[in-house]
């Protein structure tokens, strides 16, 4: 089963959207402020070498607590920030599975749905 995690009005998940129905994908979209994703599977889709790839930038969270001049120790202190501030994470989230990737890029999206 193949979930999007969305936002509502946010236009990366449009085209991600109009991405996987193109494709005939059968998905289910879920609104990523109403049930976030759970913490396994956040821990899948934040990139240990780059956790702060997975944070919207553009999320009033993410200025208000400054995290682009914050130092995580752990992947860990990641999920849970973005657990408690769901409009932090980078949209849409795909996942598969166990399996999941942040944001959409076409050739990511065609990879990852292999």
């Amino acid at each position: 089963m193949v979930k999007l995690y969305v936002k509502p009005n946010c236009k990366s998940c449009e085209k991600a959207v109009t991405y996987l129905q193109k494709k005939e994908i059968h998905f289910e979209t879920v609104d990523i402020l109403d049930s976030p994703p759970a913490k396994k599977l956040l821990e899948k889709a934040v990139d240990a070498l780059n956790p702060k790839d997975a944070f919207n930038k553009k999320a009033k969270a993410y200025k208000d607590l400054d995290v682009e001049n914050r130092a995580f120790k752990t992947k860990k202190e990641v999920v849970d920030l973005l657990r408690e501030n769901p409009d932090m994470i980078r949209r849409p989230l795909l996942a598969r599975g166990e399996k999941a990737i942040l944001g959409f890029d076409e050739a990511d999206y065609a990879t990852f749905l292999r």
